[in-house]
């Protein structure tokens, strides 16, 4: 093996003096500190991981250190700083996502597979994040209908089932009881105590002592379910393992679940709410810092494998501690419908951890959240330190808002950490997601950016198809743009004025037509709804779409089809690796992937290539606004070039070894042509030693327009099947224009002013530049006409017509969705992917 070369002192200060200058020349002194806060996080522990605020040393601080180390402590606050003052790639952050950081939840996190006693860690909000609604609500409206109830108890110590009755009293209504202990002679002395129970029926049965009251509440009592919409689980809790701090937590739970009537009301009045499916108490707070998988992670995932559930360890761990909720039967249904029993479980042996029985109570709220149900955490103010993280309930309207907080799904990947070997492919930052309770369609135009001053053809061409789609469908659908790659900058905002600018932020998203920032990814999340529909530009907004695609299925079932504009053949961009292979996944979801492709030449590669649900092709046709601004104009000698250092596949380099052999050894000719570099700004050095040339970068419409007009030769070549617009604006302005073929591309099929060289290679296109500029030097000061295109042979009914996709998303939006409770989905954590 070759020996790793170490980096010298000198060329470790050097490198960092290098990179500082970067930062603060680019983003200032703010960042550089920030910056500098990271690098020291990774000299003492590493670079990403876990994250500690300052202001939570105090609190937090010995509980970490206790369990994570000095090492580690430090590494976590200093990791926080930087951070808070050098974002992730240095973004700027835009106003607009000032409530996204207000309300972004950290997490206490970490990468490590299992702690050295053989416990897997978990993902928990920081204590301060973690929100509950305050029971009882300030209002007492209580549940609009009447639910069927049944309360199922075990009772391993029958001595303190009289409490447990006497706080089931405050259930409005008719309860009927269902009752378990171990042994015959408990269940006389269970009997004899529920024998003045009136409020309903009471059910009494003798369980085995294997899985305590898991087992016995779930198995035990099975057949019964089935009766009731409602339940709620106790048991009387006395946990001797735990001691003096967790001698309160039976009287917590049962206070919490139903110290008064008014609690009782309120948590009920939650489940007039049909996507409801449990309701538990905060976690006692003396348990906060061991909230993990402990030894269960193994049994869990194998648990929720029987029921078609996939998880990993980097969701966050959500559960009611202590095992005591309300829920509702149809939450539950996958756990009572698998094959478990009593045997399944370790006899008792006074067991803490490891057992099927800690898996399952782990289980609960994912088992709920497969289903297309939610949770809500609930707690008394005087019972829980924490009193800012319980949220008051003054009215209906409280809930919806509060839900965003409480509510954070146990099966959505919230991790939006930006990973050192994902440099090269940062345009994947994962974007998160959260369940909107808006029913209405939408079409989500998913771009890398808006801004005026990055907005070419592609992205010109997805806004423009987008808009048509619109407004073919009209009122029935809102609307939404999603930028992921940059910042919006004012103008774009001022551009699509009509858009209500929204933070990347859970929201009641109640806009008709949005305008979200997604560039700042930390903390964020998407909203979606039941019928989100995603219009995807690039490989890379296809893969948000197919996520997003999933984790909407995931939430509200059925199955949605996402629009994807086909503008290249985009592998070919790179050389083979992650990014071509990547590209080329988003192809293969034929079954979900309505293709606009651009062009009736890519139309005919890509449908080739690849088997799509439907397909459509944009024919070319040159730009309304530069079509009304070309003019009939004495010719000038000016060559226009498309050059975009930037974009390999315009093969800039190429073009300009060109030119310098062609001016070489034509140098009167050369010398009487202008030659301007449109498409991208960029410094002029880079065109040494070409002659004559100017930089004339991203050119506003009525100015391309003019130089259109007035030269006689164009330039542009694009590596690829996509014809592009550049060579066909040029030939159909009467520019004597010279482009490349390409397999499944001849654009001299179009124009007979096109020409091609035979080879792609500086010599050939030297010849042909020569040859051209000979050939229509003569035409100097004369007028020349427009030119007609010729469209190359296609389907006419594949040509792409918004009034027939916009009936197909109806027809799509009018698809069942998923029936709360169904059992025939299969739910996978995948989209949590760590790039």
């Amino acid at each position: 093996m070759t020996e790793k070369k170490s980096e010298t002192r000198l060329q470790w200060a050097r490198r960092h003096l290098r990179n500082g200058y970067i930062i603060m020349s680019t983003r200032g002194a703010v960042a550089l500190y920030g910056a500098a806060m990271r690098e020291l996080a990774k000299l003492i522990d590493s670079p990403v991981g876990v994250f500690l605020a300052p202001r939570d040393l105090l609190r937090d601080g010995p509980r970490f250190l206790r369990e994570q180390g000095l090492r580690a402590a430090c590494g976590a606050v200093l990791r926080q700083i930087a951070a808070q003052y050098d974002p992730p790639l240095g973004r700027r952050r835009n106003p607009i996502n000032d409530p996204l950081r207000q309300a972004a939840i950290s997490y206490y996190y970490t990468y490590e597979l299992t702690k050295p006693d053989g416990v897997v860690p978990s993902r928990r909000p920081v204590n301060e994040m973690d929100f509950a609604l305050e029971t009882p609500f300030a209002f007492d409206e209580g549940p609009k209908r009447a639910h069927s109830i049944v309360a199922i108890v075990h009772a391993f110590y029958p001595d303190v089932l009289p409490l447990v009755l006497e706080k089931l009293h405050n259930v409005p209504g008719a309860l009927d009881l269902c009752v378990s202990t171990d042994t015959a002679e408990k269940k006389r002395a269970v009997d004899e105590v529920c024998a003045d129970w009136r409020k309903g029926k009471v059910l009494t049965r003798v369980c085995p002592n294997r899985g305590r009251d898991i087992a016995a509440k779930f198995f035990g009592f099975r057949d019964v379910y089935a009766d009731y919409e409602l339940f709620i689980h106790l048991h009387t809790k006395r946990s001797p393992h735990g001691g003096e701090a967790l001698a309160r937590w039976r009287d917590y739970l049962i206070d919490n679940l139903l110290g008064s009537e008014r609690i009782v009301r309120s948590i009920l009045s939650l489940f007039d709410d049909p996507r409801l499916g449990v309701v538990f108490p905060q976690h006692l707070f003396e348990l906060r810092g061991i909230l993990n998988w402990g030894y269960d992670y193994d049994l869990a995932r194998n648990l929720l494998k029987r029921m078609n559930i996939e998880i990993d360890k980097n969701l966050t761990l959500e559960f009611p501690s202590g095992s005591m909720f309300w829920g509702r039967t149809a939450a539950i249904r996958p756990l009572l419908d698998i094959d478990i029993d009593f045997a399944d479980f370790p006899p008792e042996s006074g067991q803490v951890d490891g057992t099927l029985a800690h898996a399952i109570e782990r289980s609960l709220l994912m088992i709920a959240e497969s289903r297309g149900f939610e949770w809500l955490k609930v707690a008394q103010r005087d019972l829980y330190p924490m009193g800012h993280t319980l949220l008051p309930v003054h009215s209906v309207d409280d809930l919806a808002e509060h839900r965003l907080k409480v509510f954070q799904p146990a099966l959505a990947c919230v991790d939006s950490n930006f990973h050192p070997y994902a440099t090269p492919i940062a345009e994947t930052r994962p974007l998160l997601s959260y369940p909107s309770r808006n029913d209405r369609p939408r079409l989500t135009l998913l771009t890398p950016t808006v801004n005026p001053k990055q907005t070419f053809g592609g992205i010109a061409t997805a806004m423009k198809l987008f808009s048509a789609l619109l407004a073919e469908l009209g009122d029935d659908f809102d609307a939404r743009i999603v930028v992921t790659d940059a910042d919006i900058e004012p103008e774009a905002y001022a551009t699509l004025s009509g858009y209500t600018p929204v933070p990347y932020a859970a929201s009641l998203d109640a806009e008709r037509a949005a305008l979200v920032d997604a560039n700042e990814r930390e903390g964020g999340r998407l909203n979606l709804r039941a019928n989100d529909f995603f219009f995807a530009t690039a490989w890379w907004t296809a893969e948000f779409a197919l996520a997003m695609e999933r984790e909407r299925a995931r939430y509200f079932g059925g199955e949605r089809p996402f629009i994807y504009l086909i503008q290249d053949d985009e592998p070919n961009f790179y050389g083979r690796g992650a990014k071509s292979s990547l590209a080329e996944a988003t192809y293969h979801h034929g079954d979900q992937t309505i293709a606009i492709v651009n062009s009736e030449e890519l139309f005919s590669v890509m449908t080739q290539k690849f088997r799509f649900r439907d397909a459509y092709y944009v024919p070319y046709e040159l730009n309304e606004r530069i079509g009304e601004r070309l003019t009939n104009v004495a010719r000038e000698p000016a060559m226009l070039v498309y050059g975009r250092p930037a974009v390999a596949r315009n093969a800039f380099e190429l073009i300009c070894a060109a030119l310098v052999i062609w001016q070489q050894r034509d140098p009167i000719r050369a010398s009487r042509w202008n030659i301007i570099f449109l498409g991208e700004d960029f410094p002029d050095s880079l065109l040494y030693p070409v002659q004559n040339a100017t930089v004339g970068g991203k050119a506003r419409l009525d100015d391309y327009a003019d130089h259109l007009s007035r030269a006689l030769v164009g330039v542009s070549l694009m590596i690829s099947p996509h014809p592009s617009y550049p060579p066909l604006e040029m030939a159909e302005a009467g520019l004597a224009t010279i482009t490349n073929a390409f397999a499944g591309k001849d654009l001299r099929r179009r124009f007979d002013n096109i020409v091609s060289p035979a080879r792609l290679d500086p010599a050939s296109l030297a010849d042909l530049i020569e040859d051209t500029v000979a050939r229509m030097e003569p035409f100097v000061g004369a007028i020349v006409p427009r030119q007609r295109p010729s469209a190359p042979p296609a389907d006419a009914t594949r040509r792409f017509d918004p009034k027939t996709l916009a009936a197909e998303l109806r027809r799509a939006a009018a698809s069942p969705l998923y029936a709360t409770g169904e059992t025939s989905r299969s739910i996978s954590a995948s989209t949590c992917e760590i790039y």
